[in-house]
């Protein structure tokens, strides 16, 4: 056996309403009431988990603007705080140099 059994648990873990969500949509792939759980669900997750819901989201519905919209944006935030961490990195660098220099 590999690994912590809860933390095996834990990852794995897969709130209800996400549960019968995905049951809804098995029924009806159009349903947008689960949807929107699935998205809601998918905005708290971090993009490499959340990719797939927004995958099979724009799969269903191809010509919707403001499902791709929302696609991007989850894209697009995680590139934003990627290269916002770096350069407050590569500022913070200069800046330790530049005292280091100064002393």
């Amino acid at each position: 056996m590999s690994g912590d059994g809860a933390t095996e648990q834990a990852a794995e873990y897969v709130p209800e309403k996400v549960k019968k969500a995905e049951k809804k949509l098995e029924e009806n792939p159009y349903d947008l009431d689960a949807w929107s759980i699935l998205i809601r669900e998918a905005q708290n997750q971090p993009i490499d988990k959340a990719r797939k819901t927004y995958e099979r989201l724009v799969a269903q519905f191809p010509s919707s603007g403001r499902f791709w919209k929302l696609y991007i944006e989850a894209e697009v935030n995680i590139l934003f705080y990627f290269f916002l961490y770096r350069n407050c990195s590569i500022h913070y660098s200069v800046r330790k140099q530049i005292r280091n220099i100064d002393n």
